[in-house]
């Protein structure tokens, strides 16, 4: 899948005469696969599971700023933003009727537009169960 997404927001403050201008964009690169009918090597239950393995994979790129106009002085001050780069990969499988197993990666890197902010990367990544309780 291949997405591209643009947005802008535009705030006047009548009093102090400014426009606070918000605006980004963000693409989007996915793909996925589906593998039907995996089996796996090892008994669950007292069976072997048999289901299809999904995996999943995004990238994407984000770029916000706030820019701050003031229309009687003419001036145009970025107040914040930043450039966010997220991966997200995930693989899950179907033990049974009711159970899934899934294996997530999520790495998120912002650089900042400004000087006053630092840049932050967050990673989490690991294994969640998921029963069903519905039939």
């Amino acid at each position: 899948s291949f997405e591209y997404k643009r947005d802008r927001s535009l705030a006047m403050n009548v009093p102090n005469m400014q426009i606070t201008e918000m605006r980004g964009s963000e693409w989007v690169i996915g793909s996925g696969y589906k593998f039907s009918d995996v089996q796996l090597p090892f008994n669950f239950m007292g069976e072997k599971p048999k289901s299809d393995l999904n995996l999943r994979f995004d990238l994407t790129v984000r770029n916000n700023i706030s820019v701050s106009r003031n229309i009687i002085e003419d001036t145009n001050q970025p107040t914040s933003g930043q450039r966010t780069y997220s991966v997200k990969f995930r693989v899950d499988y179907n033990l049974g009727q009711n159970l899934n197993v899934a294996y997530y990666f999520d790495r998120v890197v912002n650089t900042p537009v400004l000087s006053n902010a630092y840049p932050t990367a967050n990673t989490s990544t690991g294994i969640s169960l998921r029963f069903n309780l519905a039939q």
